[in-house]
């Protein structure tokens, strides 16, 4: 099996060499230093992450990743994994929202059986622990977390 150019990542940038990482003069990261950072954050940012919360509610659960432990949220990014454990049992159709440290998220439904139905009443359990994995494909391309 051959991997096509477009599929494989740009190399990290080399550090040193030619062009400096520090200023002499101040002491400070260089430009360069500071944009090869930034390049590595993004593909970080890109990644599927797995990501720590606390959870509160019962039909619509609220996680808050706990910090400082946990990325920058800015937007739910296919397969990020949202791991809770249950503060209450479900008693109706489940819906979840990421509350990230700036900003908000959309409330997703949820879903069990792999994404084929919504959860509902006792399919999320008090004191148990979840991963909520977020699907774009799910609720028309609204997208949803799929129970794990």
């Amino acid at each position: 099996m051959t991997i096509a150019d477009a599929a494989k990542p740009l190399p990290t940038p080399q550090l040193g060499g030619k062009r400096p990482i520090v200023d002499p003069q101040t002491g400070f990261a260089t430009p360069y230093l500071l944009t090869t950072f930034q390049e590595t954050r993004q593909r970080w940012l890109g990644a599927s992450r797995i990501i720590p919360c606390e959870a509160t509610g019962t039909n619509v659960i609220t996680m808050t990743p706990l910090h400082p432990v946990s990325p920058l949220i800015d937007a739910y990014r296919v397969f990020d994994r949202f791991t809770f454990v249950a503060a209450n049992t479900s008693t109706g159709s489940v819906t979840a929202t990421v509350v990230p440290e700036r900003g908000t998220l959309a409330t997703l439904k949820v879903y069990k059986d792999g994404g084929s139905t919504q959860a509902g009443s006792g399919d999320v359990v008090v004191g148990r622990l979840y991963d909520a994995v977020f699907n774009d494909a799910l609720d028309g391309g609204a997208g949803g977390l799929v129970l794990k």
